[in-house]
């Protein structure tokens, strides 16, 4: 999904230390970007910037997926929508944007999404209850954080590393390979999950 970009000038994350902005080189080619944009009234983002940086250090050759990845955004809600990758064509970097939540965590999902994740939310320990249209999925805010860091932000992920090892720009090998992505990796990284920020099914 296409998204509105405003190149701010910001400090930039490498190897987790804060560098020097170098306005000669673009910013994905130097170390990312991370950012938070107000969630808006009702909304409230389900990872924090502390909770992002924590993450990428148990992803195995983080490295070399995010290379030339520019930013990183905890942006606003957009209607239908847990996260996005955008590709910058002239700097050839990339964006990944996790989109805040409703404050109570609780979301409809339509029954194809939910059954190709249902996995995900079993090993979460999501509660959710089937109905006549759709799927409403309780999420806690343990839960929310860690389906947007293991899955969402994989996902995405996934689709910045297939975008920038491709030899045509506008070519990708698009959703099914970023959720494979996602999910062959799921497993390993739960276990890494866990010893850094506890179950997400423990009681809250």
């Amino acid at each position: 999904m296409h998204r509105g970009f405003n190149r701010r000038t910001a400090t930039k994350v490498k190897d987790g230390r804060v560098q020097r902005k170098n306005h000669h080189v673009p910013t994905g080619h130097g170390g990312y970007v991370l950012e938070r944009e107000s969630p808006g009234r009702g909304f409230r983002h389900a990872v924090s910037k502390r909770d992002v940086q924590a993450f990428v250090d148990i992803i195995p050759d983080w490295h070399r997926y995010s290379e030339r990845l520019e930013r990183i955004v905890l942006a606003t809600p957009v209607d239908s929508c847990d996260g996005a990758h955008e590709f910058f064509y002239r700097e050839e970097t990339g964006a990944i944007f996790l989109y805040a939540w409703r404050e109570d965590f609780w979301i409809e999902l339509p029954f194809p999404y939910f059954d190709a994740h249902l996995r995900i939310f079993e090993a979460l320990g999501v509660a959710y209850s089937r109905n006549k249209g759709s799927v409403t999925c309780r999420f806690t805010e343990a839960q929310a954080r860690a389906f947007m860091l293991l899955h969402v932000f994989m996902h995405e992920l996934g689709h910045h590393y297939d975008r920038i090892h491709q030899k045509h720009l506008h070519s990708s090998k698009g959703e099914d390979y970023a959720e494979r992505f996602a999910t062959d990796r799921f497993d390993h990284l739960l276990t890494a999950y866990v010893a850094v920020f506890g179950h997400p099914n423990r009681t809250e």
